[in-house]
């Protein structure tokens, strides 16, 4: 059913306002919408997995993450696994429909267990895809690079030089002494 037909049914209802009424709106929405009160786990993580998948991108070696569209992407996504309602091509309108109708959170409060589990989920699988942005593994990956161009530099220079003699190079007061402590520095920065 697509939401503003939904909307436009619900609003010719008329519901008391008392226990029994939200009773009787619960069964409307269970009812008109189908609603699943659970979804089965894997379906779960499929969901917060593509919502990660999708708001995460990747600007300039360091993962940035879209926190408002992942709002929209969890609750359109929960609601489309939960109910049988048809977002369109523009699922923000969409929510702004429900919001502002009133109905967006009487229907999420129809399968919420269900719908915070995936926001735990989506916390989890959004902590493990950044895991590898903090600053240890940044510098790990900067030094990483250098290292391997200065080990692609000594290769071409070994290529382009050949076998040559370091004295000839640096003086006769270049020590061995010096090519061990320069070599054994290269080799911490490794």
């Amino acid at each position: 059913m697509k939401i503003n037909e939904f909307i436009s049914n619900y609003n010719t209802q008329r519901f008391m306002n008392t226990k029994n009424g939200v009773d009787e709106r619960s069964e409307y929405f269970k009812k008109e919408l189908g609603i699943k009160a659970y979804i089965p786990f894997r379906e779960k993580r499929k969901i917060a997995e593509m919502i990660v998948a999708q708001n995460v991108k990747e600007v300039d070696g360091i993962k940035k993450y879209d926190n408002i569209d992942s709002y929209i992407s969890l609750v359109v996504a929960s609601i489309a696994a939960h109910t049988n309602l048809q977002f369109s091509d523009d699922p923000v309108v969409d929510y702004d429909l429900l919001a502002e109708s009133g109905l967006l959170p009487q229907i999420i409060a129809e399968f919420q267990g269900s719908h915070d589990e995936i926001d735990i989920l989506l916390k989890m699988a959004l902590e493990s895809e950044l895991d590898d942005n903090n600053i240890e593994a940044l510098v790990g990956r900067f030094l990483d690079k250098i290292l391997k161009r200065i080990d692609d530099f000594g290769a071409v220079l070994k290529n382009t030089l050949g076998d040559f003699n370091l004295k000839d190079i640096f003086g006769a007061d270049f020590k061995e002494e010096d090519l061990a402590e320069l070599t054994g520095l290269l080799d911490k920065l490794k």
